[in-house]
């Protein structure tokens, strides 16, 4: 088998994987949103304990980004987010075709992310500018309360994934990341047999004949 073919063959088996991936991640976070709002018969703004002090059930509509950030932006936020979202697409499609094996921790991270994105876009899009959002960390709440004096505030699914593709990403970058890994990163030096940069050995050469022609000067001079 050809390089290429080979090629091809990688490309061709982590692009199936991770549009399998993408679709599971983005149809369990709609449909976890369908069932708690529609489905369960269960009151919006009504609090539903889960676990006792740790999580619990709220459904609620969100009309600002984390943290109500930005809260009834609806325009600026669905631009914001098809802008980004857009760009983690190209830049998958582009690292899968240049560089097929790169990093694992790269390749789930930035599916979490576009998945998640992708599933609060969605709501922003269809269900007038709102995302339905329906987990309270109660525990992360009594945290946030006594330092910041603020609840944490409610979350989906989607969010989940968009935490731990961030978690995965940072984690790539510390850990796992080559310079050139995602195949828009190169370096422009080239180093010569002996690991010597050609322009380091250019620059010295030129120093060396500029000195030579001091010397030279100043023999001249003394005659």
């Amino acid at each position: 088998m050809n390089v290429d073919a080979e090629k091809k063959k990688v490309i061709l088996k982590r692009a199936i994987i991770e549009l399998v991936l993408f679709a599971l991640l983005l149809i369990s976070d709609l449909v976890s949103k369908d069932l708690v709002m529609n489905r369960l018969g269960l009151s919006k703004y009504k609090q539903y304990t889960i676990v006792e002090g740790v999580f619990a059930i709220y459904p609620c509509l969100n009309d600002g980004a984390s943290f109500s950030a930005f809260a009834g932006k609806t325009g600026f936020l669905i631009a914001l987010t098809s802008i980004m979202t857009l760009a983690l697409m190209a830049l998958a499609v582009f690292n899968l075709i240049k560089k097929p094996k790169t990093s694992m921790l790269f390749r789930w991270a930035l599916v979490l992310i576009i998945a998640g994105a992708v599933g609060n876009l969605y709501d922003r899009i269809f269900c007038d500018g709102m995302v339905r959002d329906f987990i309270k960390y109660i525990f992360l709440d009594s945290i946030f309360d006594k330092l910041f004096d603020s609840s944490f505030g409610i979350g989906n699914i989607a969010d989940i994934y968009l935490v731990l593709g961030v978690f995965l990403m940072c984690g790539y970058i510390i850990f796992d990341y080559k310079e050139g890994d995602l195949g828009i990163l190169k370096s422009k030096k080239v180093e010569s047999a002996d690991g010597e940069n050609p322009q380091d050995s250019e620059s010295n050469e030129n120093n060396a004949a500029e000195d030579e022609d001091c010397v030279k000067s100043t023999d001249i001079q003394k005659k």
